[in-house]
């Protein structure tokens, strides 16, 4: 929300001034906000829509409306005139990634591939680009080897990015001895990040997310709340909280810590991500019983954009219907 703001002063001091730059646009795209984005996009000067980094502008307004194939075949045609510029490799890895979970299995593995080549370019050409790594450890992590997925790659970029977040980087190293079943090794990486940044919230969020993977709730419900403590932003702070909101539902336990926690998240959380802090929230006043403020928060839940949470929420409501009945009767 905190980050929105600002990208939303920005945009009204671009409106009120006579020339917007590049740059105050840029900042105004990390908002997540499309609609903002092109607006902000639009007081820029023809020869600035024009410029290379205008264009890239173009292919990431793409990406944001979800029309990710046009951005795919956009950034890979200015990759041509352009395969040394850092944003054009590392847009067109993303689109491509994209693409691979949306494609038909026959076009998973091409998409695939075009994402390892182009987010390996963007780090060769700026070892310290940490979205790309994060990217490339993820992918590597989670991929089967038949896609590209390579584990011993997720922790050559894990050990890459510590060099230039340290906090992040033990956070990944330990993320990738958990996924590769090496427990004591992550749980050493663990203890020399606490070691160095006693007050990490990135480190106490990893280290939730392992535990709420081995259904240890009482452990990972105090991690979530040291990662909320010493978030570094509202972005961070939200999600751990609506983890912690998660971990109520999952665990069937401690419903009034996790209501708080998502009535907490709900102003923090980008608009995207609301509709599933609303969801938690229903789930939990079911359980407890409190069915007026279960159907106030699933009547508020924005299910147009995502066909998951649109399945999840059609369940929901059969539940609460029963529950209604049972009061009734």
């Amino acid at each position: 929300m905190k980050k929105k703001l600002i990208a939303l002063a920005l945009f009204t001091s671009i409106s009120m001034a006579s020339h917007a730059d590049i740059t105050s646009v840029k900042k105004v795209f990390k908002a997540n906000d499309t609609a903002l984005a092109e607006q902000a996009f639009s007081t820029l000067t023809a020869d600035e829509k024009a410029s290379v980094d205008g264009q890239i502008l173009v292919g990431r307004l793409l990406i944001a409306k979800d029309e990710t194939e046009d951005a795919f075949d956009y950034f890979e045609d200015m990759l041509e005139q352009h395969s040394n510029n850092v944003d054009v490799n590392y847009y067109l890895g993303v689109s491509a990634v994209i693409m691979a979970q949306k494609a038909s299995i026959f076009s998973k593995l091409g998409y695939a591939k075009d994402f390892i080549k182009a987010m390996e370019r963007t780090v060769e050409l700026k070892p310290d680009h940490q979205d790309a790594l994060n990217t490339l450890i993820g992918f590597h992590l989670n991929a089967p080897g038949i896609a590209g997925g390579d584990t011993e790659e997720a922790l050559t970029y894990a050990k890459q990015l510590q060099k230039y977040d340290a906090e992040q980087g033990y956070s990944q190293i330990a993320n990738v001895y958990w996924k590769t079943e090496k427990p004591e090794l992550a749980k050493q990486t663990m203890a020399e990040g606490f070691e160095k940044f006693p007050e990490s919230g990135t480190l106490y969020f990893a280290r939730a997310m392992e535990n709420i993977a081995s259904e240890a709730w009482d452990k990972a419900r105090t991690d979530l709340t040291f990662a909320a403590q010493f978030a570094k932003d509202d972005e961070k702070k939200g999600q751990a909280l609506y983890q912690q909101g998660k971990v109520s539902v999952k665990s069937g336990e401690e419903a009034a810590l996790g209501i708080n926690a998502l009535t907490q998240a709900l102003p923090l959380a980008e608009k995207q991500y609301q509709p599933w802090v609303r969801y938690r929230l229903a789930q939990l006043y079911i359980e407890e019983k409190e069915l007026a403020k279960a159907t106030d928060f699933i009547a508020q839940i924005d299910i147009s954009e995502d066909e998951e949470l649109e399945d999840k929420v059609k369940k929901l409501k059969k539940k609460l219907k029963k529950q209604l009945k049972k009061r009734v009767g």
